[in-house]
């Protein structure tokens, strides 16, 4: 028996789900899934460790230093009536530390375990460590990015528990403001928006060297755009300066999306030129679809599974090379297809309609009802995810 798809999933009380969302940084993606289950009828209570975009919005936020909090927060959403615990990492850690309340408080029954794998070390940093492989395994259900990832954990972790992808997609109506077709096409400059190493941090940029970005910017600039930077980190915005980019201090998110409109383009690329990069070559970012709701085409460069998508939905343009970007000029003759294939995108493509899939590993998970998904949803569901073994929790 399936529920109405316009009604929250019930638990065996036949009350709709509390699902308490905790995370160390209450990070966009974290949101974005909290915002489309509140807007579907579950009560929401979340948990981090410091005040972040989007935490005002939710009935009860709890807050944590170390493990002694951490695990009294805990106690405090199983008490307020938690069905479903969903942890975002990193850190791996602390899928542990729920693990032992559930277990302490004897609601393994009845309170289930979901984590949302947002990045791994088995793909950032080709090993797996002693925290990821349990947090695998204290997990009941698992939440992947991207297919290639799912893929990839899956047979790493020899994992047989419920799973899905669910991409990083933004809510219906976070740009609220109608960009005229004419303004549109006066446009001007790229941006990126993001995370970004600081020029000359070694450490950091020996870790995560995908995300040295200095040369990739200069080069931009260097080859005629007029080049915007909003990062999230005061040091790469200090030492990004020198490079010719105009940039703009850490921006809240809703603030961030409004003045995405201003410019012309989404910078998409990365630092992988020689494609060794898998947390590059596997992972669907946010950014991308920051920019296409804002209605920013992407120039995507030396990210494969990103560009994919780009293309898939034809709502930006893809390089093998960042030379070939140039000025951009030669690009102006396809820019207003592409704005057209955009609006279709976001008239379908947003965090709403794909939401069902997280709900029904719920509904698994607990062995209550699935809801039933209208032939329009299954539709886009497999254009978007194609194989049918990770699109089989919709049905």
């Amino acid at each position: 028996m399936k529920i109405d798809y316009k009604k929250p999933i019930l638990n065996k009380k036949g009350k709709p789900l509390t699902i308490g969302m905790i995370g160390d940084h209450w990070c966009i993606r974290v949101h974005k899934r909290a915002l489309a289950l509140q807007r579907c009828g579950y009560r929401i209570i979340i948990c981090g460790r410091k005040v972040s975009y989007g935490t005002d919005q939710y009935p009860l936020f709890l807050m944590w230093h170390d493990e002694r909090q951490f695990k009294n927060a805990v106690r405090v959403m199983i008490n307020e009536g938690a069905d479903i615990l969903d942890f975002s990492n990193e850190p791996d850690h602390p899928v542990r530390w729920i693990r032992e309340v559930i277990d302490e408080m004897g609601v393994g029954d009845h309170v289930k375990l979901v984590t949302d794998l947002h990045d791994l070390d088995l793909i950032r940093r080709g090993f797996i460590t002693k925290n990821e492989r349990e947090m695998f395994m204290k997990s009941d259900g698992l939440i992947y990015v991207s297919i290639p990832i799912q893929e990839k954990a899956n047979y790493m972790h020899s994992v047989t528990k419920p799973n899905i992808v669910l991409y990083s997609y933004c809510n219906q109506d976070i740009i609220k403001d109608v960009v005229e077709e004419e303004k549109v096409i006066e446009r001007k400059g790229l941006v990126y928006q993001g995370g970004a190493n600081a020029k000359d941090n070694e450490d950091v940029n020996r870790i995560y060297p995908y995300r040295y970005l200095y040369d990739i910017i200069k080069k931009l600039v260097e080859m005629g755009n007029e080049t915007h930077m909003y990062v999230g980190n005061v040091d790469a915005y200090d030492s990004h300066q020198e490079t010719g980019a105009i940039m703009h201090p850490p921006t809240i998110y809703d603030k961030l999306m409004k003045e995405l409109l201003n410019y012309k383009y989404g910078i998409l690329i990365f630092n992988n030129e020689k494609g060794t990069e898998d947390q590059v070559n596997f992972t669907l970012t946010n950014k991308f679809f920051e920019y296409t709701a804002a209605g920013l085409p992407s120039l995507a460069c030396w990210c494969p599974e990103n560009m994919k998508l780009v293309d898939k939905w034809g709502v930006g343009f893809t390089f093998e090379n960042i030379s070939e970007i140039s000025d951009c000029s030669q690009l102006e003759e396809q820019y207003p297809e592409i704005i057209n294939n955009i609006e279709k995108f976001n008239k379908e493509v947003y965090m709403e309609n794909f939401i069902v899939r997280y709900e029904n590993l719920l509904a698994e998970l607990l062995g209550v009802p699935k809801k039933g998904v209208p032939a329009k949803i299954k539709k886009l569901h497999k254009f978007e995810y194609g194989r049918e073994e990770s699109n089989f929790q919709i049905y």
